[in-house]
């Protein structure tokens, strides 16, 4: 029936789905003409223009969504949540309001409503709505929500005793022992949590979350096969997943693929148009694909929804970095700084576009105002110690490392900062010394050990400097300087089969580095297998044609 509005809402979804916008914008238009009070069309195209940054064309289909039908929750949840996200929180909050006022089911639009506060970021107003829904109506999905929110805020003490009544409701309960799991995984405990979720899949396979989890847990891990899995099977059984897709755009884009990365984060954007953090993603994968106008056209669009927030200038000061052009990413450092005067990291790199744009002095006067305001702050002291590298104050950098070691000497990172300043001035001896010093207050930094590592073979320590690297890559399978090294060391020692194995995990973690194809094709080359070793080292010679090494391996 060509006059059926659902056919015209299949088609819509077709064409969002092979990415033909303006064909999906006429197919719902068409839809809304068709049956003026079907909220959906309404709400979709709303959505797709917010998704494109096109504020005034969205402002104008959510209106006519809840005209549509004025007595629609979710409409009302809808606008709600675009005026929150474009910088009118009291109408936002109003909408929502409205929302519970016209629900039969208070409980659902309450959770519903915590759901996206959270996605907003407003984090009280979450917990306020499943507080009062565990208190009045002692509702276990409401528990169940506010020990998830905690977990993912990092939480973990304050979600136990919500999982604690949980699971003495039922020990059994499959979501009880997905939200375990996340403590495990947030305990660091990547084996149990995945046991956990396992099990959690086990009694209800449709749950999204241990799927999500076991894709993250296998991306750890350097099993990216697994994780893509995992993350897939997840977004099929729940296709709104926003965690499951931005958690595979970044999958991608580890592995250099920008273009499947776009489509997840486009996907959440369709879902959710008002998620700053698919934003910022979606940003990033054009700067990851050397797009600088649609970067710039992204952060500028968050900069303009969200003035009051750093987010925006702080991305696209990074992007002008990459352009070259650190005095502008100073200036916009600078306004990001308006917003966070306390944010460390936002601080350090203000401080160190300036060096990068010749304004050593104005930085020594930055510096020395936050010096003076936080002297006894040890983390202070070692942003002042990167400054200085900056700069090639190494002496200076020393010092600062040291006065952090001094006000903190359980701190490891400061330790290994200072070890990495002594490799500057060629002082390997006390280097190791300050690396050793570092593992002994966190043994499970595998940066450290990985720094180590480097500085032992320099020595000729090869075997000790080994055991670094392996407990590096134990510790993080993402570890690809640990991978690489180790199989390079391997090769030389003649234990071929364990070189290959690491330099194909180095390979793909990091798939067009020529110093990894270089160690790969050599091995191959070694092991008589000319035929796969050639187009490696003929790539890492292309791409390093001034390395000797390489170039020797080539031309054997």
């Amino acid at each position: 029936n060509p006059q059926h509005p659902a056919g015209h809402l299949l088609r819509a979804a077709v064409a969002l789905g092979a990415e033909r916008n303006a064909d999906a914008i006429a197919i719902l238009k068409q839809t809304v003409k068709l049956d003026p009070k079907m909220v959906g069309p309404h709400l979709a195209l709303a959505n797709i223009h917010f998704a494109q940054h096109d504020i005034e064309q969205a402002a104008e289909w959510y209106d006519r969504g809840v005209k549509a039908d004025p007595a629609s929750a979710g409409a009302r949840i809808a606008r709600g949540q675009f005026l929150f996200a474009t910088g009118a929180p009291e109408e936002g909050r109003k909408e929502f309001y409205k929302a519970v006022e016209l629900s039969s089911d208070q409980e659902s639009i309450k959770l519903v409503l915590a759901e996206r506060y959270a996605m907003l970021g407003l984090r009280e107003d979450a917990e306020h709505e499943l507080s009062a829904l565990i208190a009045d109506r002692h509702s276990q999905r409401a528990r169940k929500a506010l020990a998830e929110l905690k977990l993912t805020l990092g939480e973990v003490a304050e979600a136990k005793p919500l999982l604690q009544a949980i699971l003495a409701a039922d020990e059994h309960d499959p979501v009880a022992l997905y939200l375990k799991g996340r403590v495990a995984f947030a305990e660091r405990d990547l084996l149990q949590a995945a046991s956990l979720f396992e099990a959690a899949i086990g009694r209800d396979t449709t749950l999204v979350g241990p799927h999500v989890y076991l894709g993250l847990i296998r991306s750890t891990q350097g099993r990216m096969d697994q994780a893509e899995e995992a993350l897939r099977e997840a977004i099929r059984r729940d296709p709104s997943n926003q965690t499951a897709h931005l958690a595979l755009a970044r999958l991608y884009l580890t592995q250099e693929k920008p273009k499947e990365a776009e489509k997840e984060v486009s996907q959440t954007l369709r879902v959710n148009p008002a998620s700053l953090e698919a934003a910022v993603l979606y940003g990033d994968v054009f700067v990851f694909g050397k797009n600088w106008a649609r970067a710039e056209e992204v952060y500028g669009a968050i900069s303009r929804q969200l003035p009051g927030q750093p987010i925006g200038y702080v991305k696209m000061a990074a992007l002008r970095q990459l352009q070259a052009r650190p005095a502008e990413a100073a200036e916009l450092f600078a306004q990001a700084l308006v917003y966070a005067p306390d944010d460390p990291v936002i601080m350090q790199d203000y401080l160190v576009t300036l060096v990068g744009s010749k304004q050593s002095q104005q930085a020594d006067r930055v510096l020395g105002a936050y010096l003076a305001k936080t002297s006894r702050d040890p983390n202070t002291w070692r942003l002042a110690g990167r400054v200085y590298v900056a700069q090639g104050k190494i002496d200076q950098a020393q010092k600062a490392f040291r006065k952090a070691v001094d006000l903190a000497p359980d701190l490891a990172l400061a330790h290994y900062e200072l070890g990495q300043v002594q490799l500057l001035q060629n002082k390997l001896p006390a280097a190791v010394s300050a690396f050793q010093t570092a593992l002994k207050k966190d043994e499970t930094n595998s940066a450290i050990h990985t720094a180590l590592g480097m500085v032992l073979a320099r020595r000729g320590q090869v075997d000790a400097a080994n055991g670094h690297y392996k407990r590096a890559f134990q510790l993080n399978p993402r570890d690809v300087v640990a991978a690489n090294n180790l199989a390079a060391n391997l090769s030389d020692q003649q234990e071929l089969d364990d070189a290959l194995g690491f330099a194909r995990d180095a390979l793909e973690l990091a798939p067009s580095n020529p110093a990894i194809k270089d160690t790969l094709g050599w091995i191959y080359f070694k092991q008589g297998r000319f035929d796969r070793a050639y187009p490696y080292l003929a790539e890492a010679s292309a791409a390093l044609p001034q390395h000797p090494v390489v170039r020797y391996h080539h031309a054997v």
